[in-house]
């Protein structure tokens, strides 16, 4: 059937960590009459349909979501309407209210045409997928009419090309100290402080009032107008209505120094603010630093130098010393030495020459290397990279999705709170001051604005998921980042994770003949396998194999190999296959995977395979458990004698052996028995055998990823190098940065509480109301920026 006669659908099964699950609702899908075929990917839990034409949609779909909702209840389904979507980027310069980020996001992500959309507060970028189907330009202006009623005066720049995104971000990032604002602080301090001393030397008059509401207007004018018109648009409780509320307020009892000094610290703390996170911006963006700008595109003799996103598959590209590679591919000419470090964390440099990949975002440091392209830009190395990281912040953790909900609701209460403490005291209490009760209200509108957490806590999880990116550690949200801070269990596959997955001859015990003879007799038993053992034993051999001298060949499965070469019969194999064939043989005393071999019926000797430990693997145990891991398990299809062996030189608590790659996930349900919600479970794997297990672990991690999409694709967290060390430091990152989200909580609603309360009581002036609000905020961010460092 042709797929012009098809309906393309695909659905995304949120929550879906079952892959036997998985299984049975793809097979039920498929018997469906109406499904021409269907297919369920359980790494990225989306199945996709292709439904006959002729059919009735609707009624297929319910069908589909019937069998989805019968065989794994409470799942989260999404039916996307197309699988074509188009994705548009929207930098918002100027943007620094974290609040109103907020609320474009969420008022964004609730337009019909949008299928997915995410706002980056930290480099200012709005992503959004509009439905294939939906007009883009009807849709962009509905996007571009919620930003600018939100936040009036942003220099909105639609891009779908990431590279002049990513010019504009940098340039946006040099300009975040506005010369006119600092401007309007320098004059507004000077008319005031003149204020001040006018009345400090006795001479409080009109005219020394006179000099307040200039400073005011001079300081807060922009404020008051942004009020204005928040309110005409039906906006209330925004940090500028507050502000104004409370400083007019001020002056209408005749606190004029006060009223000027809460609007012009205000300013200040802003200003301050606004270059605090100018700076974690540029910090963060420097952490990125990996996006090329341009390739040198080899055109006959010439060089034509274009943007990464214009070279196809199987360009050739020119990448000379001191430049980075712009695109994934395969060196064609010359050798050098690459700075791996931006993806990887390492600074050690590494050698390429002809033949060997090289990836984009490494930086070619001595000779010129001629590349031929093996990936689109949107499919490089260095463009998953980017979109991974600047995409964590759309899978929010729950301390920010309960600040998010929280902020909706503090900010009122404590306003109502404001109205109730001006207006009821100075009705039922005798001789009571109108004018001393607003005051106390006028101090909770003040500190009514939630800033310092909306801000700080989504900054403080960016930053540690940007600075584990550097040290090559990619963290896929930041309730993966949550979560590794109360890992209990780390859970580990062992070959490719703990050891290198690397076969080698490691013992050749011959018997009655010589070593090379039996050498020679194995490796012509293997010669036709494919199998990792098989190739070890070929490649110790390294002779030419001449095929033709093999009579016969059988594979006997799970015993081993059965040939007839040079007249002779030879046996390779296991344990079972000596038994099996009858043959007198003695067992191997060395650790590893043993191979015995026969000639004739009569046991000449056995060859030993070990898998080398990685160098770093003990040293990794080690951190794990002096970071308090309660216990490390090791999962492998190995015997119980290399699996013990290999065990007690790692240090690992418990083993289990002998498994096939199915077993794996039951032994993880397994190690789950009797864990509470807060004991999390990391498993460890090569992120693509482990797909299964990767899922299923509440946080899955998958080793020696670079340049692998299928780890990419499966796992929660990515390492980009071989080396399970850095299991402990992504550890440690999460608990920092979580430490950190919890100071600025406690710290800012702390602060808060006690202003709230001695406000309350006539205690607190505004000026401790003006530091619980723009200081706390700062001193917030300046916390958060401490995720970015050791």
């Amino acid at each position: 059937m042709s797929s012009a006669s098809l309906i393309k659908k695909e659905i995304i099964l949120g929550g879906l960590n079952c892959a036997h699950c998985a299984e049975v609702i793809n097979e039920k899908v498929s018997k469906l009459e109406d499904i021409e075929s269907a297919n369920l990917n359980f790494i990225n839990k989306k199945l996709t349909l292709n439904i006959i034409d002729s059919s009735d949609e609707e009624l297929v779909m319910k069908k589909v979501i019937d069998i989805i909702n019968s065989t794994e209840p409470g799942l989260d389904i999404e039916v996307l309407e197309n699988a074509a979507m188009i994705k548009r980027d929207i930098i918002l310069n100027g943007l620094n209210c974290a609040h109103c980020a907020e609320v474009i996001s969420e008022k964004v992500s609730k337009l019909d045409g949008i299928q997915l959309s995410n706002l980056n507060f930290i480099n200012k970028k709005l992503s959004i997928q509009i439905k294939k189907f939906e007009n883009e330009k009807e849709i962009i202006e509905k996007v571009i009419g919620i930003i600018n009623d939100t936040e009036p005066g942003l220099d909105i720049q639609i891009n779908n090309e990431n590279t002049k995104i990513n010019k504009d971000i940098k340039k946006e990032a040099k300009s975040d100290i506005d010369k006119k604002d600092l401007a309007k602080l320098i004059i507004g301090s000077i008319v005031y402080i003149f204020g001040i001393y006018q009345t400090a030397t006795g001479f409080e008059n009109q005219f020394s009032d006179l000099l307040f509401i200039v400073a005011y207007i001079i300081v807060g004018g922009e404020v008051l107008l942004k009020a204005i018109k928040n309110i005409i648009k039906g906006r209330m409780f925004d940090e500028n209505f507050l502000m104004s509320v409370a400083t007019v307020g001020a002056l209408a009892i005749g606190e004029f120094p006060e009223a000027v000094g809460v609007m012009l610290f205000y300013q200040i703390g802003e200003f301050l603010q606004g270059m605090a996170v100018g700076k974690s911006r540029k910090s963060i963006s420097a952490l990125m630093e990996i996006r090329p700008d341009y390739a040198n595109l080899k055109v006959g003799s010439q060089i034509k130098i274009i943007s990464p996103e214009e070279v196809s598959v199987g360009d050739v590209i020119v990448v000379k010393p001191g430049e980075k590679v712009p695109l994934d591919g395969v060196v064609l000419d010359g050798m050098s030495m690459v700075d791996t470090s931006a993806l990887t964390g390492e600074s050690v440099l590494r050698e390429v020459s002809k033949g060997d990949a090289i990836l984009s975002g490494v930086i070619n440091k001595n000779a010129l290397l001629t590349i031929k392209v093996s990936k689109e830009f949107s499919e490089s190395t260095v463009a998953k990279i980017l979109d991974l990281v600047e995409n964590a912040s759309s899978k929010k953790s729950k301390t920010e999705n309960f600040i998010t909900k929280f902020s909706k609701y503090y900010t009122p209460i404590v306003v109502i709170s404001a109205l109730l403490i001006a207006v009821i005291p100075p009705i039922i209490i005798p001789d009571a001051l109108f004018s001393d009760w607003l005051y106390r209200g006028l101090i909770f509108l003040v500190v009514s604005c939630p800033c310092a957490l909306v801000l700080s806590i989504p900054l403080s999880f960016f930053s540690g998921i940007g600075f584990a990116s550097k040290n090559g550690i990619l963290i896929k949200g930041s309730n993966y980042l949550e979560a590794l801070r109360s890992v209990d269990t780390v859970v580990f596959d062992k070959t490719g994770t703990l050891t290198k997955g690397v076969f080698k001859v490691t013992k050749v015990n011959p018997v009655g003949i010589s070593e090379d003879k039996l050498l020679e007799y194995a490796a012509f038993a293997e010669a036709n396998s494919n199998h990792p053992i098989a190739k070890s034993i070929l490649s110790y051999y390294d002779e030419k194999i001449d095929l033709d001298k093999i009579a016969s060949y059988e594979e006997i499965a799970a015993y081993g190999i059965k040939i007839s070469y040079n007249n002779e019969h030879i046996l390779a194999g296991n344990e079972k296959l000596m038994k099996k064939e009858n043959i007198f043989y003695s067992q191997a005393k060395e650790v590893g995977t043993v191979v015995y071999i026969a000639v004739n019926q009569v046991y000449r000797g056995y060859i030993v395979i070990s898998d080398e430990i990685k160098d770093d693997s003990i040293e990794a145990i080690k951190q794990l458990k002096s970071i308090g891991i309660k216990e490390i398990v090791m999962l492998t299809g190995d015997n119980d004698k290399v699996a013990s062996s290999i065990a007690k030189e790692l240090g690992v608590d418990k083993v289990y052996s002998n498994l096939l790659p199915g077993d794996k996930v039951e032994k993880l349900e397994e190690i789950y028995k009797g864990k509470s919600e807060k004991e999390k479970v990391i498993f460890v794997g090569d992120g693509i055998n482990d797909a299964p297990v990767l899922a299923r672990a509440d946080v899955g991690i998958a080793m020696g990823a670079l340049g692998s999409d299928a780890a990419i694709e499966a796992a929660d967290v990515v390492l980009m190098t071989d080396e399970p060390i850095k299991i402990a430091k992504a550890i440690q990152i999460a608990s920092k940065t979580n430490k950190i989200v919890w100071q600025n909580i406690v710290f800012a609603l702390g602060v808060k509480i006690i202003v709230l309360i001695l406000g309350a009581g006539g205690i607190a002036t505004m000026w401790e109301a003006i530091f619980a609000d723009v200081g706390v905020a700062l001193i917030a961010v300046l916390n958060a920026m401490r995720a970015m460092k050791e």
